[in-house]
């Protein structure tokens, strides 16, 4: 999320909080290896959705 740069918001605050961030992580460290790319590209969508 860092590294496509929607981690934080434009104001500099955070789009989730630590809790979310940290079950997202092992969402995606348990995932299936063929899945991981789709469950990432979930998460982004969702996230930049939630923006608008």
């Amino acid at each position: 999320m860092h590294k496509n740069g929607v981690l934080y918001r434009d104001s500099g605050e955070a789009r989730i909080n630590d809790n979310a961030l940290a079950a997202l992580t092992l969402l995606v460290a348990t995932s299936a290896p063929a899945q991981k790319e789709i469950i990432i590209r979930l998460i982004m969508n969702m996230l930049v959705e939630g923006e608008l």
